[in-house]
């Protein structure tokens, strides 16, 4: 009888480790596909940067640019200039709060500017995208939208409800003037070496190669990612 409860105790005890080891595997790779989710999210934004630093480089030499020329061809179609739905979504929940919509939801209206939180906003504008096309949508995210757009005055961090939140503060006029810069495809600002230079020239050069490698960068942490994804439980099983 003995023998028999020992034998029994040690098939549960390899039941409840192979269940155990099972489990954190699931975990590990959700945790893997999420990171890859958000890198591939990057990559989308870099893209489209890569897209808007050429087109604004062929645009300022007016069609004779031979650089930009040669690269506008080889752009993927993910590097579009168009606003793609996801960036539309924050620009539409901004353009209604700005409007005089969705007051209940900010942390503060004035006559001139608003303040909404960070996680109130991203719950807004993932109202706005079908749960299948809810990847790499953070709060990461969100910032690199509205930088890229020029579309906030500033943030601050603030403890609500014994959490410590980021707090968007909105001038309502710049915001108006630049959602619709936003929305006729062009960025709010442009920095560093996208600026036009003097004699009408725009040298893209240095910034298309810096955003190359930007990309190629994201494209190697996203492989090594999936690789060590699909690794997961083989060694187990060995």
């Amino acid at each position: 009888m003995a023998e028999f409860l020992d034998k029994l105790k040690d098939t549960l005890d390899k039941g409840l480790s192979t269940v155990n080891v099972k489990s954190k595997e699931i975990i590990e790779k959700q945790r893997i596909r999420l990171h890859i989710s958000e890198l591939e999210a990057e990559r989308k934004i870099a893209l489209q940067d890569l897209g808007n630093i050429i087109h604004a480089s062929y645009e300022a030499s007016g069609g004779s640019d031979p650089f930009a020329i040669e690269h506008l061809s080889k752009l993927p179609e993910t590097a579009d200039i168009v606003l793609d739905k996801w960036d539309r979504s924050v620009l539409d929940v901004l353009k209604a709060i700005n409007d005089g919509d969705m007051r209940d939801k900010l942390f503060e209206d004035t006559e001139t500017e608003f303040k909404i939180t960070a996680k109130s906003l991203l719950d807004e504008v993932q109202k706005l995208l079908p749960e299948s096309e809810k990847k790499g949508q953070n709060l990461q995210w969100l910032g690199r939208v509205l930088g890229k757009y020029g579309l906030t005055e500033g943030k601050f961090s603030k403890r609500i409800n014994k959490e410590r939140e980021t707090v968007y503060i909105f001038d309502k006029d710049k915001t108006k003037a630049a959602l619709t810069k936003a929305r006729e495809g062009g960025k709010a600002k442009k920095t560093g070496s996208n600026r036009v230079k003097s004699g009408g020239k725009f040298d893209a050069r240095d910034t298309v190669l810096k955003k190359c490698a930007e990309i190629s960068a994201l494209d190697e942490k996203i492989a090594g990612l999936e690789k060590q994804s699909t690794e997961i439980g083989t060694k187990s099983q060995d």
